[in-house]
């Protein structure tokens, strides 16, 4: 996956070539998981079936919605996400602490 890819997955996606059609469920999918829309969106669940197991659905529905709540709970505390450059560093508590606080 490269930026251009990156790029389309918040938004124009759907119509590009740059995915195929098992890419586009699977992003379709975790769109509604995040948007808590899932439930109801039967037409965004059936072609997951063309492509997966039952076993690949579960696991593909467990990591996004995993991912959702930690983001969630990332909000919740205040923790500013890291910029690009240090995405690797390690931080002690008390420098989070100053930046958040």
């Amino acid at each position: 996956m490269n930026d251009e890819h990156i790029s389309l997955i918040v938004d124009g996606w759907e119509g590009s070539d740059l995915f195929d059609e098992r890419e586009k469920a699977v992003i379709r999918w975790a769109t509604a998981l995040t948007r808590n829309t899932a439930a109801a969106d039967d037409a965004c669940f059936a072609p997951l079936k063309q492509f997966f197991s039952e076993k690949d659905i579960v696991e593909l529905t467990l990591f996004t919605c995993l991912f959702n709540a930690w983001n969630r709970l990332q909000d919740g505390l205040h923790n500013p996400v890291e910029p690009p450059d240090d995405i690797i560093g390690w931080k002690e508590w008390e420098e989070v602490a100053q930046v958040s606080g």
